[in-house]
């Protein structure tokens, strides 16, 4: 371990400590990395746990006479049923929908809505536009049959959910009613003081990130659709939920986006999590603050959604619709509610 990933494990929450044994950082070989590497290791340290109902497989086609698949969870998504496009992460190179089958079918059991998971081809085989392309006919899917349709991600998923949301703003639809933000991968430039404190983060440092942005380019230069962080105009966005971890690589290009959104009066609701890494609730599930985190989520889910989680909580307290005030949130603030 260098001296600069130690200190950044001096500073995690001390509950999420004990997951980071299980993440992609913590095996990584030295020198420099591949893709096949990296998959493998990803492989081999991946835990799938198998949904209690199992979802059902739409194949949309393709312009080049492929399939798309899409996994649906919950009930057929119609008229006013409310409709949730959730798009996985893994750098872009890494996952699929089929892994998160479990996260998506509990989800459409708490909020009783329709989870369509978007199995997007995956670079270095499939780099930019590919992906975004696949996210926007699953979104043009879920708008046939759903007069709402909320679109979340987190990591690279939260990234593709950001720029299906410029892409459906530019090209008139389908229209978007709100996005969640987890973390999200959205500035290939490698430029925030957190790009720079955090190169040594554990869960997803800079290695993997540049090995990330490198498959997904394929040797062309970014635009906004790639990283959106590079977009100049983003007024007209959907009202955006976006949290992000203290001690996570992408904190200051988040909170930057953030902060740019409420400037173009888009309604925002933004947090940094103290003392959280990348993906902090999903390699430690039952720590406090992975706990809270996924209420939080969940009530402006639902409150997105229209509808209301299973527990019966009020969904108003995690509206997206509430206007971000006040600066952008530094590292040294450690934590902002917007």
């Amino acid at each position: 371990m260098t001296s600069g990933a130690a200190a950044i494990l001096e500073r995690v929450d001390p509950e999420l400590r004990a997951g980071l044994a299980g993440t992609l950082t913590a095996h990584l070989p030295g020198g420099p990395l591949d893709v096949a590497t990296v998959r493998a290791l990803d492989d081999r340290l991946r835990v799938d746990v198998e949904p209690a109902v199992a979802p059902r497989v739409v194949l949309v086609p393709r312009p080049d006479g492929t399939d798309l698949a899409l996994r649906v969870h919950g009930p057929e998504p119609h008229g006013e049923n409310a409709c949730l496009l959730w798009i996985h992460g893994g750098g872009m190179f890494l996952g699929s929908a089929r892994t998160e089958d479990a996260f998506c079918g509990d989800l459409a059991a708490d909020l009783g809505v329709t989870v369509v998971a978007v199995d997007y081809r995956l670079a270095p085989e499939h780099p930019h536009p590919a992906p975004l392309m696949d996210c926007h006919a699953a979104l043009a899917w879920c708008a046939e049959r759903s007069a709402r349709v909320v679109v979340a991600g987190g990591s690279a998923g939260g990234g593709l959910a950001a720029a299906l949301c410029l892409l459906a703003r530019d090209a008139g639809g389908p229209p978007i009613a709100a996005a969640h933000l987890y973390y999200p991968m959205l500035d290939d430039r490698h430029v925030t003081p957190s790009a720079r404190e955090l190169a040594d983060a554990p869960v997803w440092n800079r290695r993997l990130a540049e090995l990330a942005w490198t498959a997904y380019l394929g040797g062309r230069p970014a635009d906004a659709l790639a990283a959106p962080a590079r977009a100049t105009d983003l007024r007209g966005l959907p009202p955006t939920y976006l949290d992000t971890g203290e001690l996570d690589l992408f904190r200051d290009e988040d909170a930057e986006y953030a902060g740019r959104l409420a400037a173009a009066g888009v309604p925002v609701r933004f947090e940094v999590v103290p003392g959280a890494v990348h993906a902090f609730e999903l390699i430690a599930p039952g720590a406090a603050v992975s706990r809270a985190v996924r209420a939080r989520r969940r009530r402006a889910l639902a409150h997105d959604l229209g509808t209301a989680p299973a527990d019966g909580s009020a969904p108003a307290d995690g509206s997206a619709s509430a206007v971000a005030e006040g600066p952008t949130p530094t590292a040294a603030e450690g934590s902002a509610q917007r």
